[in-house]
């Protein structure tokens, strides 16, 4: 769990750090002052800077990551995460996501893989000639005469403590197809889930389903939609073949012969049900949850609230979540003053006044009590 984090050059974060962090922390701030970009922060953190969720969030945000065997010198996948869009040469300007000054944190820097081609040194005093290859690292501003059998490669290095993995951007040309694996030592990401502002796919929501149902987190599930609907017995899913998705969602209430399809319901039980399904598999890792209030009325939002804060004690989850509500800082503050034994953090994301730092995107902590306070005083925080 961290407990505190700090991004740098990472889009709009360009020295972003956050002093305090809890189990469960709540972001707020303007439009486009930074607080979904804490989450996919925590997205490239967690998952150890992989490859395809490099790409994953490129697609989502329409940017380029993909390019022509003749660009491969002129073009950088990835230049969007980047602060203003460049990977810049500097050694000091490296994508860093992690604890404050924490020895785990994720660095990603644009590096020049240089090849050169060697004789043995015996081969020098006369003895029989061994021809090798050597492969050194530079950044690009610090190549200079290099020898003519020399060959070089753009790269993108991952580091992590000591151990280090190397983004080669022709993995990206266009039409090529490839599977990305790190390296043993990469391979132990951090558990993690996404809710985004939109809602997740049928398909998706029924393959998590399948992995939970006649088990202990689908009676949670359950339980959580009867919070909007008090009258749900049980859910399944079933294969439409009439229509996309391929399976959807029936549920069977009470008062009701037949069973109903969930999205039939409203968008308020169709958010919680994706919302807890997605919890479990974030067990011992992130829960990361863009703009909780979608789709809940604010009445319910607090029996969701002190939910979420027993899972992620029970199943040692750390959640972030963003908003723009009132309400749901709201039921946020008074559910963490409640919770004495599971701390909770708001933070406000927003541009500097300050001479030192004027316009960069930083962090105001607001702890439990400090919160509650200012809710009761109505003294805006967003």
């Amino acid at each position: 769990m961290l407990k505190s984090l700090e991004i740098k050059n990472f889009r709009l974060l360009q020295d972003f750090k956050v002093s305090k962090l809890g189990n469960v922390n709540l972001i707020v701030g303007k439009n486009n002052a930074g607080k979904s970009t804490v989450l996919e922060a925590l997205q490239v953190f967690a998952s150890n800077a992989h490859p395809s969720v490099l790409k994953e969030i490129a697609i989502f945000h329409n940017e380029r990551f993909a390019v022509e065997e003749d660009e491969l010198n002129d073009f950088f996948p990835f230049e969007d995460l980047f602060t203003g869009r460049q990977i810049s040469n500097n050694k000091h300007e490296k994508i860093i996501i992690g604890e404050i000054d924490g020895k785990e944190q994720i660095k990603i820097q644009r590096i020049v893989l240089v090849e050169e081609t060697l004789e043995s040194a015996s081969a020098l005093f006369g003895g029989e000639t061994q021809i090798y290859t050597r492969i050194k690292a530079f950044l690009d501003n610090e190549i200079e005469n290099l020898p003519e059998q020399s060959s070089i490669e753009n790269v993108l290095r991952v580091n992590k403590g000591k151990k280090i993995f190397d983004i080669r951007f022709e993995e990206f040309e266009n039409n090529k197809k490839t599977t990305f694996q790190h390296k043993p030592y990469f391979s132990k990401s951090l558990p993690y889930s996404v809710i985004p502002s939109r809602f997740i796919s049928m398909d998706e929501l029924a393959s998590q389903w399948d992995k939970i149902a006649l088990q202990k987190p689908a009676n949670i599930v359950m339980d959580a939609m009867r919070i909007i609907q008090p009258s749900v017995e049980n859910i399944t899913f079933v294969e439409e073949k009439r229509i996309s998705p391929k399976r959807i969602a029936k549920v069977k209430l009470s008062d009701m012969e037949y069973p109903v399809p969930l999205h039939s319901l409203g968008d308020g039980i169709l958010k919680v049900f994706q919302l807890l399904l997605k919890v479990f598999p974030a067990k011992n890792g992130f829960l990361l949850i863009d703009e909780f209030e979608n789709g809940l009325h604010y009445s319910v939002q607090e029996k969701i609230w002190q939910l979420l804060f027993d899972l992620s004690k029970e199943l040692n989850i750390q959640i972030f979540a963003t908003t723009h509500s009132w309400d749901c800082i709201e039921s946020f503050a008074k559910v963490a003053k409640e919770k004495k034994d599971i701390e909770g953090v708001l933070f406000r994301v927003g541009k500097s006044v300050r001479k030192s730092n004027y316009g960069q995107i930083i962090a105001t902590v607001f702890e439990e009590d400090a919160l509650y306070q200012i809710t009761q005083s109505d003294v805006e925080v967003r």
